[in-house]
């Protein structure tokens, strides 16, 4: 049984996501920093997870949510 690969512009059942620019992943950044900061680690992991980022995204909002002084544990508990 081999592997049958196509590229991904003629493949049948794409997937249809969003995908973040880096202002809307400014933005992102900044809506999971405010809940951390008011208290709500869990809700602020539910939005990160809603969003289905990939890893350079992940990346990306975790640098500005470093920037806006979450501490690494912080950063980890919601984007992990």
């Amino acid at each position: 049984m081999g592997a049958r690969l196509e590229l991904a512009s003629v493949n049948p059942h794409p997937v249809l996501h969003s995908r973040l620019d880096g202002p809307a992943l400014r933005d992102l950044a900044d809506r999971l920093t405010e809940q951390v900061q008011a208290g709500h680690p869990e809700l602020a992991q539910v939005l990160a997870a809603f969003e289905n980022l990939n890893p350079l995204g992940i990346a990306v909002v975790a640098t500005w949510m470093s920037r806006a002084g979450l501490s690494e544990e912080q950063i980890l508990e919601v984007v992990v």
